[in-house]
């Protein structure tokens, strides 16, 4: 008859279900970004919705691309106070909206003030500047 160690399999259900639940609660924390994901489709209306909005444009692969998300991310939680919206871009995604804007490296950053007032970003990249 096989014996079954029921309180190895207790501890391996309650591992598991630590696990998942680690899981989901990373999931909300990723969902609740205040930097806003825009595709082809509705970056448009965002700029035009939106008086002065910072953008991203970068390649998941890109090095100084993931230095600077954190930043990023922190700089949009402080400036949504203002009003100031971040979004970014997936470039290898969206190749066609990032060659519109002329997005020849990553990450490029440019200020819209409407979708005809656009300008390139020189600022500081830390979150606290």
């Amino acid at each position: 008859m096989l014996e079954i160690d029921h309180t190895c399999l207790i501890l391996d259900m309650f591992n598991l279900k630590n696990v998942a639940l680690g899981l989901i609660g990373a999931a909300a924390v990723a969902s609740a970004s205040d930097v806003h994901d825009l595709k082809t489709d509705t970056f448009p209306a965002f700029i035009q919705e939106n008086p002065l909005v910072l953008a991203e444009f970068f390649a998941p692969w890109c090095g100084h691309c993931k230095a600077l998300a954190p930043e990023y991310e922190e700089a949009a939680t402080t400036l949504k106070e203002k009003d100031i919206k971040l979004v970014k871009v997936d470039c290898t995604e969206e190749a066609d909206l990032c060659q519109s804007y002329g997005v020849e490296g990553y990450p490029t950053l440019k200020i819209f003030r409407g979708p005809d007032n656009v300008s390139p970003y020189q600022g500081p990249r830390k979150a606290d500047a």
